[in-house]
């Protein structure tokens, strides 16, 4: 209809102007038929129509762009990000409520409003500035980790979202502008980070799994143990990483945890290869719970004891060993005090280790011929590093056996101090003996 409407619009033109070029200024009124004047008459008042649709069109058009600018207008100030219209050089044209609340008060009396640029750090703002300056029409663009201050001196860590606004928009160019505060994702970050840093620099296994068995955390100590990377290991269930020769003792203290919601401490064997020898692990499982206190997964800190294991081990068999030997002997620290000694002394002395436990030893000896130079001893052995000389031990009874003793010194661990040994032998050491197998 708008085609046939211009159409009428440009042939009544034409007729117009052929009128006045054929009549001139002497065009009058008597000069026109009946028939031409009708005719004439009934085109003005189609003219005068149609001129009256359109301004009723342009002002319902008018209504509606209103309308659509206030509905806009409401969004762009509930927006609860800070969102402006801004030119090519940083300029604010206009800016919601958040956006004032970030940059402060409108600077109406001022030639440009430059709040957004002097807000940006100064070593971010050549980046702002030549991305403003470079943004193509209907194109968009962003810029991350800026720094930016606040009205109220705060700082925070922003993206940058930028928008072109089309060409036909606006005269001269025009960007909307986002900014999207990235601090507590920052601040989130960086103490995942440095958990992640904790947890990975501990000479521990840490690992935590879900209720179903799933890994949901894991340091670095753990997953080179498996041999998996981080992203392979999360998500996936412990048993199919874990040895299946001790997948059910795992899973058993797993549940162990999970039934009765305590911490509780273990000690498990695993034998990852079969090229290599099993390990022992002290491990602490306990309960992960959530807000509300309900089991969502169990941690474990594993500690590997494989040396430890073997050490006490290796320990035991020498106090056994010790305890077992035939020949009286005795540990004294350096003042003669007695720390330990064998049943072979025992059963020659008579007193038990509890009863002689941090006295002297020379309680029980006593020279040839003269007192026991106990306070020689030591000195002889620092010197020399060995002493020997012909004693007597005393029973309880009082019988005195002659024994030779023989003395040399003894460190049971590097960073210990040094102990003096006792090794007594004499004509009573096979009799010892063979009380002791009598009595056993």
């Amino acid at each position: 209809m708008s085609t046939d409407r211009h159409v009428r619009f440009k042939a009544l033109r034409q007729q117009a102007a052929q009128v006045l070029a054929e009549g001139g200024a002497t065009l009058d009124a008597s000069t026109l038929g009946t028939a031409d004047l009708a005719h004439l008459v009934e085109e003005l008042c189609i003219y005068h129509e149609e001129l009256n649709i359109q301004n009723d069109e342009l002002t319902l058009a008018h209504t509606r762009a209103d309308a659509a600018r206030a509905h806009y207008q409401t969004l762009f100030n509930l927006l609860p990000l800070p969102v402006m219209l801004v030119d090519a050089t940083g300029n604010i044209v206009e800016d919601n409520t958040i956006s004032q609340d970030w940059l402060g008060p409108v600077r109406r009396f001022h030639h440009q409003d430059m709040r957004l640029t002097q807000a940006v750090d100064r070593q971010d703002k050549p980046r702002v500035v030549r991305m403003l300056a470079t943004v193509e029409p209907s194109r968009k663009a962003l810029l991350a980790d800026v720094r930016f201050t606040r009205f109220d001196q705060s700082e925070r860590q922003v993206d940058v979202h930028v928008a072109r606004l089309p060409a036909d928009f606006h005269h001269e160019a025009r960007l909307v502008v986002v900014l999207l505060d990235r601090s507590i994702e920052a601040a989130r970050l960086a103490e995942q980070g440095l958990f992640n840093a904790l947890l990975d620099s501990s000479d521990d296994l840490i690992f935590a799994t879900d209720i179903h068995g799933r890994l949901m955390l894991a340091n670095s100590g753990f997953l080179g143990v498996i041999g998996a990377t981080r992203d392979r290991a999360l998500g996936r269930k412990l048993a199919d990483f874990w040895p299946v020769h001790n997948l059910a003792e795992m899973q058993r203290h797993e549940a162990e945890v999970i039934g009765c919601g305590q911490p509780v401490n273990f000690t498990e064997t695993v034998h990852w290869r079969f090229e290599q020898p099993p390990q022992t692990w002290a491990v602490r499982k306990f309960p992960i719970k959530g807000r509300k206190g309900q089991l969502v997964g169990v941690a474990s800190v594993c500690r590997d004891i494989t040396a430890e294991h073997l050490a006490a081990r290796a320990n035991q068999l020498a106090v056994q060993a010790f305890a077992g030997l035939p020949v009286p002997v005795a540990l004294t620290c350096v003042d003669g005090k007695v720390q330990a000694m064998n049943a072979a002394l025992t059963q020659l002395s008579g007193l038990g280790e509890q009863s002689l436990a941090g006295r002297a030893l020379h309680a029980l000896l006593e020279g040839d011929t003269q007192a026991f130079p106990l306070t020689d001893v030591h000195e002889h052995v620092l010197e020399h590093g060995f002493w020997s000389d012909r004693l007597h031990v005393r029973h309880v009874t009082g019988r005195v056996t002659p024994v030779q003793a023989h003395v040399s010194r003894f460190k049971p661990a590097p960073d210990a101090e040094p102990l003096l040994m006792w090794v007594l032998s004499g004509s009573h050491t096979l009799a010892g003996a063979k009380a002791l197998q009598t009595e056993d």
